[in-house]
């Protein structure tokens, strides 16, 4: 089999639809998160983060609320293990650690997730979080459990 007849894994290939249908409430659509690119191990999500929903209020003005950083990259990193997911399992956080590094400010957050490592029954992730794809405001780690969906 040729690289271009080989097929995208089910994860892959599953998650474009099943992302319109998380996207449409709770904590997703919270944030607005949208999916810009997957493959095999990688992805990228961005996010909207508005001072009104995501604000936390400071003396030099609005910055996003850790926890709204906290919920990409969480998204991120479950998200990205599932681009390995095999048909019938879905995938869920066992640890979440998040480094913040300096804060965001309203506007469009970035996030980029990678597999280091899976086993049968887990993923190992990492992620940034981007202000506007550019300064690393947050790095987080993450075990991502599969589950029987």
């Amino acid at each position: 089999m040729t690289e271009q007849t080989k097929q995208a894994p089910y994860g892959v290939a599953a998650l474009p639809e099943l992302y319109k249908q998380w996207a449409t409430n709770g904590m997703i659509a919270n944030i607005g998160a949208r999916m810009v690119e997957a493959s095999a191990g990688t992805l990228v999500l961005e996010a909207d983060m508005t001072a009104d929903a995501h604000g936390f209020p400071t003396s030099r003005g609005p910055i996003v609320h850790g926890g709204a950083i906290a919920t990409l990259a969480d998204e991120c990193l479950a998200t990205v293990a599932f681009t390995l997911a095999n048909e019938g399992e879905t995938t869920v956080t066992a640890d979440l650690k998040v480094d913040y590094l300096r804060p965001a400010m309203p506007g469009r957050l970035v996030a980029r997730g990678t597999v280091r490592h899976r086993t049968k029954r887990l993923a190992f992730c990492e992620a940034t979080v981007e202000q506007d794809g550019a300064q690393i405001v947050a790095e987080a780690r993450a075990v991502i459990a599969y589950v029987r969906a």
